[in-house]
């Protein structure tokens, strides 16, 4: 009887003894556990929350502004509406050449854009192909500096190479356009695209306050005569366009364009299709077709206000910082404006800003209203690209061909751009700046009309 009782009570001590030892390694081993397993909770939560399209969006909206302030830097070296026709008056440019300035290049733009979305309708690869479109164009702005700072090239001679320079310029800048507005449109959310643009267009503005700053110290250097001082300018375009390319690198596509399944050469159904199906847009045409009419003071702006009050050629980059200065406000104003209340308000907003602008130019009696003038000019520029491209992808749908809708507009409104700068040089040589600037605001006003009383929100008109 003592060995059974015996048995028991040693199995019952080694027994929880052996519970005892693993429950001290258990009570060791569990902080490093639970550490291990806090750890790889945090570090598996932390990569799904950076996978999330509001966090992608969030890193392309901080990348996509560093490249387009570099772009903003870079074009407030070669803006078409202060710099180039001061640069070519100062050639002896006569005013039909200077006039043809702003709405010549919005033309040129616009050509290859319907080539440019049949090509290019069936890729996918946006990112690569929106980044090689991009670097394309370098090449081109480094011609234009060694041409003037090299080759020191002026007079008619220096007139014809930079005009050959500059449509081989815009016609690159027009086959990247539908490409570009397809990325953008890649890799952005579509409830804060208002935001996104805001945001990325007023870092291009403040960007150009400073390149603005940059060109009138370089244009004021005693050390730098004509046409050296505008080649260096366009040197240093060169250098930021090619850092800003370089962060388009780092941006991330959202949701990639599909791959459509129809062919090629059907675009021209296609295009048919939404001139003669899409009522609301063909509307939305007619009004910016009048709006278009903005064109015809925009080279004149400068050359008017410059030598009307005597003002030195450096205020070219004076002009460019006030523009940039209304770009600044108003694009982030506008941007958060189009995504609480729609893109109307900033569309309307555009046609203002010509107004003002207009009516400020004709009224001007000191200096400071010239100023005012291109901050006007950089409020209705703000307005445009804070929600002219998200007007359009609202129009096609997020499904719908970007590319062709964004190239549709841009073609038709096309032919009115030649009508109108045809127009300004021939009223300028013939009657004064006057008579220009108020042939232009009664367009104005006929197609802000037109915009308010006949164009619906296509939100609204699809939903």
């Amino acid at each position: 009887m003592l060995y059974p009782s015996r048995a028991p009570r040693q199995a019952q001590y080694d027994t929880s003894g052996r519970r005892a030892d693993l429950d001290g390694k258990l009570s060791r081993t569990r902080p490093v556990l639970l550490s291990t397993f806090y750890f790889l909770h945090f570090y598996l939560v932390s990569a799904m929350e950076a996978l999330t399209p509001q966090k992608i969006h969030t890193r392309n909206t901080i990348f996509n502004s560093f490249g387009e302030g570099m772009w903003g830097f870079a074009m407030a070296f070669h803006n078409m509406n202060s710099v180039i026709p001061m640069f070519l008056a100062q050639m002896g440019a006569s005013a039909f050449i200077i006039g043809l300035i702003p709405g010549g290049f919005i033309l040129l733009v616009a050509l290859p854009q319907l080539l440019s979305a049949a090509l290019f309708h069936q890729s996918t690869n946006i990112r690569n192909l929106n980044i090689g479109l991009h670097f394309a164009l370098t090449p081109i702005a480094f011609l234009i500096g060694i041409a003037f700072y090299y080759f020191e090239f002026t007079g008619q001679t220096g007139i014809w190479v930079y005009l050959a320079l500059w449509v081989v310029w815009s016609l690159g800048v027009g086959f990247l356009v539908p490409v570009w507005a397809d990325f953008l449109a890649s890799v952005t959310v579509t409830g804060r695209r208002g935001r996104f643009f805001g945001i990325t267009f007023t870092v291009n503005a403040i960007m150009g306050m400073l390149g603005g700053y940059v060109l009138k110290e370089v244009l004021s250097m005693e050390s730098l005569g004509f046409p050296k001082n505008f080649g260096l300018a366009f040197l240093i375009m060169t250098a930021a366009i090619l850092i800003g390319n370089a962060f388009f690198i780092f941006i991330k596509v959202i949701h990639p364009p599909r791959k459509k399944v129809d062919q090629v050469a059907h675009w021209w159904h296609r295009l048919k299709a939404i001139y003669l199906g899409d009522r609301n847009f063909r509307n939305y045409i007619i009004s910016r077709a009048f709006a278009a009419a903005t064109m015809m003071p925009l080279a004149f702006y400068g050359v008017d206000l410059q030598a009307r009050f005597n003002l030195p050629l450096s205020t070219a980059g004076t002009f460019t910082f006030f523009l940039v200065v209304g770009q600044a406000i108003f694009n982030i104003l506008f941007g958060y404006l189009g995504d609480l209340f729609g893109r109307r308000i900033a569309i309307v907003g555009f046609f203002v800003g010509h107004l003002l602008a207009g009516i400020t130019a004709l009224l001007a009696s000191e200096p400071w209203m010239a100023y005012l003038t291109f901050v006007f000019v950089g409020m209705a520029f703000g307005a445009g690209q804070s929600s002219f491209m998200v007007y359009v992808y609202e129009f096609a749908g997020e499904q719908g061909d970007r590319k062709l809708y964004y190239a549709a507009l841009d073609t038709a409104v096309a032919p009115f751009i030649v009508v109108y700068i045809s127009i300004a040089g021939f009223l300028v040589e013939s009657f004064g700046y006057a008579s220009m600037y108020s042939l232009s605001l009664v367009f104005v006003v006929i197609g802000l009309i037109i915009f308010l009383l006949k164009v619906k929100s296509p939100t609204a008109t699809t939903a």
